[in-house]
């Protein structure tokens, strides 16, 4: 039940951000393409050392890369959204 709560609560706040106009399809494919590259990297290493532990080093290497990757794209998604919005706010002078 919880989890329907919260699609629904993903669901409105798609929806608000793309009537805003800050969901495109540069946006989507980013995000795809980030969860694409955290499971092509994290999943693969996690079994390789679930079977074999003796690749821990391989394993901790790659959750490092995918945290680096993880704070980058925060970090670069925190700036587009910032950028965005004071280009949507000096387009609409009255809503300030």
């Amino acid at each position: 039940m919880i989890e329907l709560l919260k699609l629904l609560m993903d669901g409105l706040v798609l929806r608000d951000t793309a009537r805003k106009g800050l969901l495109n399809w540069k946006v989507v494919l980013t995000g795809f393409g980030f969860v694409i590259f955290l499971y092509g990297t994290g999943l693969p290493a996690g079994l390789l050392y679930q079977r074999n532990p003796r690749y821990e080093w391989l394993f901790i290497a790659t959750l490092c890369v995918d945290a680096i990757a993880f704070i980058l794209v925060i970090v670069l998604g925190t700036r587009w959204y910032f950028r965005a919005t004071a280009a949507r706010n000096e387009k609409s002078p009255t809503s300030q």
